[in-house]
């Protein structure tokens, strides 16, 4: 049990059923299968961008270009296909894109050693002004119908890009829970130094980090652009926020060395629902940003007394025990 109550995840996934069933006898409707198919649909690009964001933060880095990286892929994609290109090759350069950008930010963070905040915070305008040049300012529509095909297919009553979200979670927590040279990232992020004695090639987990970062942010490019079918100039803005919340709403410590893909996915899930919620609730737009920092607020508080709580009872248990064994028979 205080393994348990110990858990962000668990916290959050409670958390995220309370409000699901309080909404649902608010507004039956919203107990409708596809009510919640949409919503883990519609959740997709936060969680992609989220996951991306976890390897960094692992590390005890911090990418706030990742929006920006989305925007940058989902304008290659829209463009390349216009100009006609296979939709196999139009994606795989978008996925390259992302990947190049997540490097050129690597390249400077590690290398030239310039602070992560710093190096994101500049190419974040790098990427955005990018996007511009490449379209001239404009959105990219008309794009061919092959993009928007995969957004219609459907397995069980659940959308393709469901099923590969779920399929990439899948695969990163097999990676970071079972793959040795995946826990680096966490070992780096717990301790640096520590890591570098140990042998450990500390620059290139962090490489790795901010690299597998451009390509989740690409990855959900691909996802959003087939979505909506267009490409705005406002693409992912923002979500660079929503993905670091995310991430510590679901447990990802911004100090380094301690989280799981499981909970930065339920973060993202749970901020997405929460404004799914609040339409269905009748709450006005404006809003859903301020009730879901309210409920980020609240989550952070609560856990941190919890664990404050099974600490010091942690602590008053080895106190008797001791005391207990001291005594004489």
């Amino acid at each position: 049990m205080r393994s348990f109550l110990r858990s962000r995840e668990a916290l959050v996934g409670m958390l995220f059923v309370a409000l699901l069933v309080v909404t649902g006898l608010f507004n039956p409707n919203f107990f409708k299968p596809e009510s919640i198919v949409e919503i883990f649909n519609a959740s997709l690009t936060l969680v992609l961008i989220t996951l991306g964001e976890m390897f960094v933060i692992l590390t005890r880095g911090i990418d706030v270009s990742v929006g920006a990286v989305a925007g940058l892929a989902a304008v290659v994609l829209g463009t390349t296909l216009n100009l006609g290109w296979p939709l196999g090759l139009a994606v795989a350069a978008a996925l390259a894109t992302g990947m190049l950008a997540g490097a050129v930010n690597a390249v400077g963070i590690t290398l030239l050693r310039v602070p992560p905040i710093i190096m994101t915070l500049g190419t974040l305008g790098i990427y955005r002004g990018l996007m511009r040049v490449i379209t001239g300012g404009s959105w990219i529509e008309n794009l061919p119908q092959n993009i928007k095909e995969p957004n219609l297919w459907n397995l069980l009553g659940i959308p393709f890009f469901v099923w590969v979200g779920l399929a990439l979670l899948a695969l990163t927590m097999v990676l970071t829970l079972r793959v040795r040279v995946a826990r680096y990232f966490y070992a780096v992020g717990d301790n640096e130094d520590g890591a570098y004695l140990l042998g450990l090639p500390v620059r290139w987990t962090q490489f790795a980090a901010y690299t597998l970062a451009g390509l989740f942010a690409a990855f959900a490019a691909v996802v959003f652009t087939s979505q909506i079918g267009f490409v705005s100039m406002n693409a992912a803005d923002g979500f660079e926020l929503k993905a670091i919340a995310a991430n510590v709403l679901g447990g990802v410590s911004l100090t380094g060395g301690v989280g799981t893909p499981l909970g930065a996915a339920i973060g993202a899930l749970f901020l997405t629902a929460v404004h799914s919620m609040l339409i269905f609730l009748g709450v006005p737009g404006i809003w859903d940003n301020a009730f879901a920092g309210a409920i980020l607020l609240a989550v952070v508080y609560v856990d941190y007394r919890v664990r404050t709580a099974l600490e010091l009872q942690q602590r008053q248990a080895r106190i008797r025990g001791d005391l207990w064994g001291g005594e004489p028979s």
